[in-house]
């Protein structure tokens, strides 16, 4: 991006729009329906908690249409649903697109993502910045440039935050990873958890396999396990 495609804003599209839009109503109806059929409520309380609900869920669409990402001749800022984020091109360490994994359970979610990630190493998610809607591609080479252009001359990489930056990737990779043992390993507790129904075992084994044992303690044991195993790996 030279300096003359300057300033960029990414807001969400008119689509996904109308879809929150619905959302807020569907859950500001379910949210205001038992408050209606509550005969024992008073007329004072009812209305209060409702404009409570609605103050609550107008600022919760508000803030989802308004926040956007802007690249300027400064940096780039994030306008989020609490709080704006700035980062200037200099302090920026890397631009990177990364999966989002669990997109794969939710229909027409985004599955990528662009982050930027600060001097100190942590990340700025970079709102509407994803594959659903821009030409991700063609935009991210777009801010590459603008960095490369606008950071300075004298803008050294770090290979402290690079090193930084590298492990927390490793991390959610572990994260994911680890789940996804825990989710391939919800059949064999199931079995192992009806083993004392076909035979008999010991007391202290049928406490070890009785469901809140298993499930309690075994899946998230083999999320972690599976995170910590993955973790070494990637680092």
């Amino acid at each position: 991006m030279s300096v003359r495609s300057l300033p960029r804003e990414y807001r969400i599209s008119s689509g996904r729009a109308v879809l929150v839009a619905g959302a807020v109503v569907v859950a500001t109806a379910a949210a205001l329906l038992p408050l209606w059929t509550d005969e024992d409520m008073s007329g004072p309380v009812r209305w209060t908690a409702s404009l409570v609900v609605l103050a609550l869920f107008a600022w919760l669409a508000a803030g989802a249409v308004r926040a956007s990402t802007t690249a300027d001749l400064r940096g780039i800022r994030v306008r989020g649903l609490v709080r704006v984020r700035r980062m200037s091109w200099r302090e920026i360490q890397d631009i990177r697109v990364e999966a989002d994994h669990g997109a794969a359970v939710q229909q027409g979610a985004p599955r990528l993502f662009t982050y930027a990630y600060g001097a100190n190493g942590r990340r700025m998610q970079l709102k509407h910045l994803d594959d659903n809607t821009v030409d991700l591609e063609g935009e991210l080479a777009l801010l590459l440039t603008a960095w490369v252009e606008l950071r300075g001359a004298d803008w050294t990489e770090s290979a402290r935050v690079t090193r930084r930056i590298e492990r927390g990737e490793a991390r959610r990779m572990a994260v994911m990873t680890g789940l996804s043992w825990a989710m391939a390993a919800f059949f064999p507790l199931v079995v192992l958890s009806l083993l004392p129904l076909f035979g008999d075992v010991p007391e202290p084994l049928a406490t070890l396999l009785s469901p809140g044992v298993l499930f309690g303690l075994g899946g998230p044991g083999v999320w972690v396990i599976g995170s910590v195993i993955a973790y070494r790996r990637l680092v």
